[in-house]
Parts: structure tokens; C-alpha cells; sequence
């Protein structure tokens, strides 16, 4: 027989490793009420509490009584304010505790009843801060006070031990950046820019930029809240004019994430990159943009990126871009922008591109193309990439892979799929589907026979059907999607 091990014979030591690898809300639910020993235990054990939107309130108020005795030892906290039952979590634990010793936060989704004057007040006397993020990109959820007081009193926070701060929510920062100096102590910066032209424009950036020279990482997002342009006839991007002798020189910065939504060319950009000489990662994105004619054209020339990179840029090891442009007239040309980026592919290791087209479904003529590096989800917390609706009579597809095979590659991080059925349907040539991880499926037709409607699933997954229409929509769809990973179908609304 085996030698019995009992969990009271277990050293403290392991309990303690074991603590290490849960979160506290696992802990108190399943040592909570063990006995004495485990609760001395407790008083020594640092804590992180994770509260997730599928939790619920009486979790939430069940932590709270264990934490009464023990929020001193927390160290880390990640909170979505809203969860299964209720809203402004965030508030309720920082009313009730006092983390003193907290040394990482990180916010997701402020609830619109949620104050955060308290969360404000606690937040500016942690000495043992070294992160914060808030996650909070529809801004419409927190009021402007509190955007500005959060936004001041992190960008001015006394704490030595501070490293990183990232505020994920919009707000235009032009009423702090002229009165802050930025602590020498803080690596890493992320700051989501909204605002109108002025404010998003490529001066306001580079001010911004001044108070980064020990920052080593930098991400910004750039957003300009008015239409991009209701015109009826083309406007070039303007070239900005930048005051050149009054760059900043950041020395330090290694990375630099790029995300914006306003009508920036690649001169914009290279102001940017021009003060970061010794960049060695750049991630960047562009859009979703819309628009009728206003467009940086220059941003899906693989020649102009090179010039850039090289001139400016000469250390960097990493470039990955996802880039998703709605436009109208003219088409754009797959084979010049694929031959324009081959640059890349021996500058880099393991680098490729591709650029999608398709038609869009409007009166208009126009199109939606999507570019996107194969290793771009890799650097990003959300790997997954919204698509339009696809019409497949007009879905082309390059790529700078010679294998057309290995297309698939690039839509691997997809689950969410759309597709209308045209009555053109051209020869697929792949050996196998391209989106090979499609779980959700809309698909659109012009004609639907009512019978589909609640058993196209079956039709699907066992072909249960003796209709050759439906046979034959499966074995085209079988070429789009790997079809029995499919685990929902919906049928567009305004079919008949």
C-alpha cells in the first residue's frame, strides 16, 4: 500500500507555494474555515484579487468579510466594475478597504454610477505602487472630473517605486501636460488621445512626447472625434508643419505602439519615430477608417514605410501593422502593394503580410481592404480582429507568402465570421478553408427557404438534407470555413 498523505501533514511552506498560485477569493472559498493553522497562515500571505464579469455580489461581499482582517496583505487587484449581478465593484471595495500596501491595479469597464473621487483619494497615497492600468475605452461611462483627476494624479504620482501607468480611456489631456513633469522613474506610458483635430494633431503629440525622456515604452492612442470628411471631392492629407529643431530626443523608448483613427500620412508618423532613434519594436494600427476620399494613401506603400524605418529607425528588430481602411474610388491594386512590402520579408525574421479586398454593400462604389503582418496578434491583448461583412463574389486576397496554401495562417485568431452569398461565386483555390477557427457564423443569402432556419446546423455538421440548394450552399461554404468547429449560425435579418 501507498503511504497516506493527509492535508494537515502538508508543511506551511507548501500551503504558502500552493497560496501563491490562487487568487484570494479561491483561497478564503476553500481554506477559509479549515482550521486555526491555515488561518495563521493566511496573516502572512500576500494577496491578488481578481473580480471578473462572471462573478457575483455575493462573492464579491464574501471576499470582503476576509478581506476586513487581511487588506493590508493585498498587493495586487484586477476589477471589472460590472459582473454577473451588479455594478461599481470598484467602488464598493475601496469604500469598505484600505490596500495600503498595493502594488498593482488594474481597472476594466467603469460602470457609469461609479464614483471614483474615494478610489482617487487611496490611489494617491500608495508609496508601493509600481502599475496601474485602467481599461475603459467607452469614455461616455466616466465622467470628465474624474478623467482628469484620475489622468493628474497618476502622470504626477509621487510613488519611487511606480513604473507603469496606462490609461485605456479617452480623454484630450489638454488641460494637464502644461503643468506636470513626468516622474524620471516611469518606464511605461500609455495614454489613449481623443479629442478634435487640434487636439489630436501632431504638435499636441509631440508635447506630449517631451515629458517621455526616461519613458522606455510608449503606446498612444490617437483618436479624432469629429467626421473624418463629408466632402464631395478629393483633399490630400496635408503635410504637417513641425518646428524640426524642437524635437524631443528620446533616447531611451525600445517600444512604441501606434493605434490611431485621424487622417495621418506616413509624414505624420515619421515626426514620431524621428524622436526615437533607438527603436527596436514598433507596433502600429490604423482604423477601422472610413472614409469618402480623404485618405493617407501612402500608408499601404511598402516603399514609403522602408524609406521611413531606415532613415529614422535604423535599430528596429520589429514591425508589425493591422491596418482596415473603408474607402471609395479608386481600386486599390493588390499586386503593387504586396511587391511594395517584400522589402520586409528578408529584413525580418518570420515576416509576412497580406491585404484582403472586398466590395462594399452600399449604393456607392466602394471597398474595404484590410492589411495585417502575421505575427501582429502576438502583440496584442485581443487578437481578434473585427471584419466586416464579406460578399464572395469580391473577396480577393494577396499575400507575401509564395504558398497561397498558407493564406489560412493569417486568420487563425478568428472566431467571428460573416459571409454573403452572392449569386457570383468564383473558383476557390485553396486546398484547405481560410478561416479554420470560425466558431460563430452569420450567414447571408438572398433567398432563404424557411426550413433552413432551425436546421441548417444539421445540414451542416451531418448533411440531414435532400435539398441540393442547401447541399450545395455547404460544400461552397466548406471552402470559406472549417465547418465543424461551427458552434452557432445566425441568418442575416433582412432576408426573405
Amino acid at each position: 500500500m501507498g503511504i497516506e498523505t493527509r492535508l494537515e501533514n502538508l508543511s506551511n511552506e507548501i500551503f504558502v507555494e500552493t497560496f501563491d498560485y490562487l487568487h484570494a477569493l479561491d483561497i478564503f472559498s476553500a481554506f477559509g474555515s479549515l482550521n486555526k493553522r491555515i488561518s495563521s497562515i493566511f496573516q502572512s500571505t500576500l494577496l491578488c484579487i481578481v473580480i471578473s464579469e462572471i462573478h457575483c455580489r455575493n462573492q464579491v461581499d464574501f471576499l470582503s468579510s476576509y478581506l476586513t482582517f487581511h487588506d493590508h496583505q493585498v498587493i495586487s487587484i484586477q476589477i471589472d466594475d460590472t459582473i454577473r449581478d451588479d455594478t461599481s465593484i470598484i467602488n464598493l471595495l475601496f469604500n469598505r478597504h484600505d490596500f495600503i500596501n498595493l502594488q498593482f491595479c488594474k481597472f476594466v469597464r467603469i460602470d457609469q454610477s461609479t464614483k471614483l473621487d474615494n478610489v482617487i483619494q487611496q490611489i494617491k497615497t500608495f508609496d508601493k505602487l509600481v502599475s496601474f492600468n485602467i481599461f475603459n475605452l467607452n469614455g461616455i461611462t466616466m465622467n470628465r472630473n474624474d478623467k482628469y483627476e484620475l489622468a493628474r494624479i497618476m502622470l504626477m504620482h509621487k510613488s519611487s517605486s511606480l513604473r507603469s501607468i496606462a490609461l485605456h480611456y479617452p480623454y484630450h489631456y489638454s488641460n494637464i501636460f502644461n503643468n506636470i513633469s513626468l516622474s524620471s522613474n516611469i518606464t511605461s506610458l500609455y495614454l489613449y488621445i481623443y479629442g478634435s483635430s487640434s487636439i489630436v494633431s501632431v504638435d499636441s503629440i509631440l508635447a506630449i512626447l517631451h515629458l517621455c525622456h526616461r519613458v522606455r515604452c510608449i503606446g498612444l492612442t490617437v483618436k479624432d472625434k469629429e467626421p473624418v470628411d463629408n466632402n464631395d471631392f478629393y483633399d490630400p492629407v496635408p503635410i504637417p508643419s513641425v518646428d524640426e529643431d524642437d524635437l524631443p530626443v528620446l533616447s531611451h523608448v525600445i517600444s512604441f505602439e501606434l493605434t490611431f483613427y485621424v487622417a495621418w500620412n506616413t509624414a505624420s508618423i515619421s515626426y514620431l519615430l524621428r524622436c526615437m532613434h533607438n527603436l527596436k519594436y514598433f507596433i502600429f494600427m490604423f482604423g477601422p477608417y472610413k472614409s469618402k476620399y480623404l485618405f493617407p494613401v501612402d500608408l499601404i506603400d511598402g516603399y514609403v514605410w522602408q524609406e521611413m524605418l531606415e532613415l529614422y529607425v535604423p535599430y528596429l528588430s520589429k514591425f508589425e501593422f493591422h491596418m482596415s481602411i473603408w474607402k471609395y474610388s479608386p481600386r486599390t491594386d493588390l499586386n503593387i502593394v504586396i511587391n511594395s512590402f517584400k522589402y520586409f520579408v528578408n529584413k525580418y525574421s518570420n515576416w509576412h503580410m497580406i491585404i484582403d479586398q472586398w466590395s462594399l454593400q452600399s449604393s456607392t462604389p466602394g471597398e474595404c481592404i484590410m492589411l495585417r503582418t502575421l505575427n501582429y496578434h502576438k502583440h496584442k491583448s485581443n487578437p481578434y480582429t473585427y471584419i466586416p461583412s464579406i460578399p464572395s463574389g469580391s473577396f480577393n486576397s494577396q499575400s507575401t507568402m509564395e504558398n497561397i496554401d498558407d493564406h489560412y495562417l493569417f486568420y487563425k485568431n478568428e472566431i467571428d465570421l460573416r459571409l454573403y452569398i452572392t449569386s457570383e461565386r468564383p473558383t476557390i483555390t485553396y486546398s484547405s478553408p481560410l478561416f479554420q477557427q470560425i466558431e460563430f457564423f452569420k450567414l447571408e443569402i438572398s433567398k432563404i427557404p424557411s426550413t433552413w432556419l432551425n436546421k441548417f446546423l444539421n445540414i451542416v455538421n451531418f448533411h440531414e438534407t435532400s435539398d441540393d440548394d442547401a447541399e450545395e450552399i455547404v460544400n461552397y461554404l466548406s471552402n470559406w470555413l472549417y465547418l465543424a468547429k461551427l458552434i452557432k449560425i445566425e441568418f442575416g435579418s433582412s432576408f426573405n
